[in-house]
């Protein structure tokens, strides 16, 4: 018995290599590969970051993705079965100009990721300050016939700006202005 298995080996594994082409070309005929962009843009996840900080300029809010899967996968991308997810993580990034790439999270598998639009960017981000500043009241126009503007009093009499460093530090006062008429 051992001598007709060996000597019938390599039929053996011919029989076996054989088997396993035709098995995968009948999956892969049933369920054929497709590449495609993804039909919705799909929404970035900034995660990660430090509540002092902001971000400054033109910051894409989402992605174009352009995807490998069988035909079933792409059929479950579409259903909306499937999660696929645009995430920045910016864990511990300080102010100032940082590269920032986008990674996709597919749930579904087997998925290639063929591109991503854009996966890298400048990330700008500066310190959030607050500050506080009088308002200067400022009425225009005339009352009605038969009235008369009185005194201003405001209160309160100042307000509070936040934002991010270099455009709060531009604001040199506030004013309000009132129209009268």
């Amino acid at each position: 018995m051992l001598r007709w298995l060996t000597r019938n080996l390599r039929t053996f594994l011919l029989a076996f290599v054989l088997a396993l082409a035709v098995w995968v070309t009948a999956v892969t005929a049933a369920n054929p590969d497709v590449t495609q962009a993804y039909p919705n843009p799909i929404p970035i996840e900034f995660i990660g970051q430090d509540p002092g900080l902001v971000m400054v300029g033109t910051v894409p809010r989402q992605v174009q993705v352009t995807l490998r899967a069988p035909r079933s996968i792409w059929e479950k991308l579409q259903a909306g079965e499937a999660s696929i997810r645009a995430v920045v993580d910016i864990t511990g990034v300080k102010a100032g100009t940082h590269p920032a790439e986008v990674q996709l999270q597919i749930t579904e598998r087997p998925v290639r990721i063929i591109s991503i639009t854009p996966q890298v960017f400048d990330l700008v981000l500066e310190r959030l300050v607050t500050k506080t500043m009088p308002v200067e009241m400022t009425f225009i126009g005339e009352p009605a016939i038969g009235y008369k503007a009185g005194d201003i009093v405001m209160d309160p009499g100042e307000t509070v700006i936040s934002g991010p460093e270099s455009i709060v530090a531009q604001v040199k006062h506030v004013r309000a202005v009132l129209d009268i008429n």
